[in-house]
């Protein structure tokens, strides 16, 4: 359930994901707006009226050169003759007696726009030319920076704050519509169809606070749990009466069996036939077994109580030591620890025994080893091992290879079985083969 929930993300973080994206790209925006809009106003507003003014004063100047000065809050002029103010004469030294000086650190300056550091303040400076006279534009940037944050800057902030708290109060609506939604994601991703028991759905007071489109689908889905609570009890009806009206046909057959190999004088033809309906009676009662095993583990939760199975495997082992002889194996078992796993006995027994008896059937004249480790059981054997395309397969139920078919009897189930009681106690079930070198598989509880 963990890893479902990791993979599907719920509609809440994906609308959250959504409006961060949003936000995220509006403040971006917003930034650049800022940026762009300081560049217009400090630069391109900026010199732009330099030139206008300067183009404005030598207008005047031509038409009298005692045009005073641009001298205002943020702009100071000064203007320099070239060689009349070398030369000095009556006039020019009266005229250059009422300019302002010019500041030691311009004189140097050639004619284009500059950013200067004059007075401890930074200084836009605008230097242009006409004839041997140079006109020397100083504006204040402080004041246009000021300029720039209170027209532009603030403004655009105000706006993206107005944005988002627009698209904040979007995202609670949107959350509150999509709330049932939400929450009926949830309970279904809850639901869990390994576990025992019926489907649990409970949609009623989800209900109550939905529009009319999501209690259309909580009926539609109220419904279809009825009818698949329905389909799993009939086969939990089906698997618990069939495993017990074939019982006794299965005793039946094997009292007669029991009568039928009491006669010792019975052709060798006739004991290997007896022999074999012995192996489908034992494959045929072990099956009903689990079939019923199955039937009641659906119906009935576990206790929870820890079963040491490190002695149960060992029966397993001695029980199918006759089979192992039939078929020409060694059966050897490795355990160094008593491992206890929160599951019945009986459980137990049939995973390891489906297990053995599936290493063992298709195993001849080789060796099956049973390692018991401390997070589980590992059933290794070189036998007729399996192909990439068939171990993808080999959990599935009634699966047998075109090998297998040939080499042994069986129904298919033994495997698919272990999977079914893996998934239903949690545990895990991994399996490696080669063809012509064997099969391990490895049960993790």
């Amino acid at each position: 359930m963990a890893e479902r929930g990791t993979r599907h993300r719920g509609l809440s973080a994906r609308l959250g994901r959504l409006f961060a994206l949003q936000l995220t790209v509006i403040g971006i925006a917003t930034l650049i707006g800022i940026y762009i809009t300081q560049l217009v106003v400090e630069d391109l507003l900026t010199r732009r009226a330099l030139v206008l003014e300067a183009a404005h004063f030598w207008t005047r100047h031509e038409a009298n050169p005692d045009q005073p000065l641009p001298d205002t809050a943020n702009m100071r002029g000064y203007l320099s003759l070239g060689r009349h103010d070398r030369e000095g004469s009556g006039n020019g030294q009266a005229a250059e007696a009422s300019r302002p000086t010019l500041p030691a650190e311009l004189l140097d300056e050639r004619p284009g726009f500059r950013r200067v550091e004059l007075g401890q303040r930074s200084r836009i400076i605008h230097v242009s030319d006409r004839g041997e006279a140079r006109l020397y534009l100083v504006f204040d940037a402080d004041r246009v920076s000021d300029l720039a944050f209170y027209f532009g800057t603030v403004p655009l902030s105000i706006v993206l704050l107005l944005i988002y708290a627009a698209l904040f109060i979007a995202y609670r609506w949107s959350q509150a519509a999509l709330s049932p939604i939400v929450r009926l994601a949830r309970q279904l991703e809850a639901v869990d169809l390994d576990r025992s028991g019926s489907v649990k759905l409970d949609l009623e007071a989800l209900g109550d606070s939905a529009d009319g489109e999501v209690a259309t689908m909580i009926d539609a889905l109220t419904e279809f749990t009825e009818r698949l609570d329905a389909a799993l009890e009939r086969e939990r009806v089906f698997t618990r009466d069939a495993g017990h009206e074939l019982r006794t046909p299965v005793a039946v057959f094997k009292g007669s069996l029991d009568l039928l190999e009491r006669d010792a004088k019975r052709p060798r033809q006739d004991r290997l036939a007896l022999a074999r309906m012995r192996r489908t009676v034992q494959d045929m009662e072990s099956l009903l077994e689990t079939l019923l095993l199955l039937a009641r583990e659906e119906s009935a939760a576990f206790s929870g109580k820890a079963t040491g199975i490190s002695s149960l495997i060992r029966e397993e082992v001695a029980a199918m030591r006759t089979l192992a002889e039939q078929r020409g194996n060694r059966l050897e078992m490795h355990c160094d620890i008593d491992l206890r796993v929160e599951a019945p006995p009986q459980v137990v027994r049939i995973v390891v025994g489906n297990l053995l008896r599936n290493a063992l059937t298709y195993t001849q004249d080789g060796k099956v080893e049973v390692v018991v480790f401390n997070a589980g059981i590992r059933i290794k054997d070189t036998g007729a091992g399996m192909s990439h395309e068939e171990l993808a397969n080999a959990f599935e139920p009634f699966f047998r290879s075109d090998s297998s078919r040939n080499a042994a009897h069986g129904h298919g189930l033994g495997l698919s079985i272990v999977r079914r009681l893996a998934r239903h106690y949690g545990w895990t079930v991994e399996a490696s083969s080669e063809p012509g070198r064997g099969t391990t598989v490895t049960v993790g509880f």
